[in-house]
């Protein structure tokens, strides 16, 4: 099966939402407040901060972004929303996406990118990607989500 990604689309938000919440369902709550409030924005953002992986058959199996940082500092992006559906991880899809939004915001300026994740053993594999694609650890905040599991900062030089 081949995949492609294109531009994430307003009618895209609940199956973007479902991949999510399937792995984690408090994310896919914040992300479809995300997602509503970016879609509604009178502000007009680049709808290319969005992307999703699609089969040959036009299914959603992935999703990633990126966002400017909160305090709008130059030359620095985060990651958001990085997700692929279970049935397709391990086929390429995370590299496909992690690499089409590495190669879309070095053309913006970008001094480095950002992204937070959990040291939680769900998230092992990508973490495993993001170090593959040169991400290091910056910075970790000891039992932020619980007991154990951290709030991981993982930054990519551009």
């Amino acid at each position: 099966m081949t995949h492609s990604i294109r531009i994430m689309t307003p009618a895209d938000v609940q199956p973007v939402v479902a991949i999510i919440s399937a792995h984690e369902r408090e994310d896919g709550r914040l992300a479809e407040n995300y997602y509503q409030e970016f879609f509604e924005s009178d502000e007009s953002p680049p709808r290319e901060r969005n992307v999703v992986a699609v089969t040959d058959s036009g299914d959603i199996v992935g999703v990633a972004g990126w966002y400017p940082d909160k305090y709008d500092w130059p030359g620095i992006l985060w990651l958001n929303w990085f997700y692929v559906q279970g049935a397709h991880r391990g086929q390429g899809v995370g590299s496909m996406l992690l690499q089409h939004v590495i190669d879309n915001v070095r053309h913006l300026d970008t001094r480095k990118l950002y992204v937070d994740t959990s040291s939680d053993v769900a998230y092992s594999n990508a973490v495993r990607l993001y170090e593959r694609f040169g991400f290091s650890e910056e910075g970790r905040l000891l039992d932020y989500y619980d007991a154990g599991e951290d709030f991981l900062i993982l930054g990519l030089e551009l």
